[in-house]
């Protein structure tokens, strides 16, 4: 699936080429330079998206129960998920969970969790910022579901 974000087009892992362009950059899409803090108030938008996501019921609880309890470690997960200088192999296992469900089209918190998030970034954000940080996440799911596909891969490989 290709989506499009303003102008925007995230990068969809299909093969060689696109694999060896995310591993170059380590899943960035901004170079070193850019500082999200200075640039558009990162600590702020974590603070509001956590915020947001406790006074959402049904993603509060599951949040809740992935996190043990530990709203710290969901804020901490998704102040590196909404860092465009964070790459996949930067991610704990709490964040990857998180990108799996923001970026899910299956199961009831993916169907509730991932508009959810674009609409919040949609009305916090001006629209190509939101898109910026939108590409982002999607490039560390598709990076990370690549990654899974090739760990299972060469397990099935060592069995044979």
């Amino acid at each position: 699936m290709n989506m499009n974000f303003g102008d925007f087009v995230p990068v969809q892992v299909v093969g060689a080429p696109e694999r060896d362009a995310i591993l170059r950059t380590q899943g960035r899409l901004i170079g070193p330079d850019f500082d999200m803090a200075a640039d558009s108030g990162h600590e702020e938008l974590v603070k509001t998206v956590v915020a947001s996501f406790r006074r959402h019921g049904h993603i509060c609880n599951v949040l809740t129960h992935i996190s043990g309890v530990r709203w710290d470690r969901v804020e901490k997960a998704l102040r590196a998920i909404l860092d465009p200088q964070t790459g996949w192999q930067e991610l704990d296992p709490l964040a990857e969970n998180i990108v799996d469900l923001l970026c899910a089209d299956s199961g009831v918190t993916g169907r509730i969790m991932k508009p959810y998030f674009e609409s919040l970034l949609a009305a916090l954000l001006p629209p190509e910022v939101a898109a910026r940080i939108r590409t982002q996440v999607v490039c560390l799911f598709d990076e990370l579901e690549f990654q899974r596909r090739e760990r299972f891969r060469l397990s099935r490989e060592v069995e044979e």
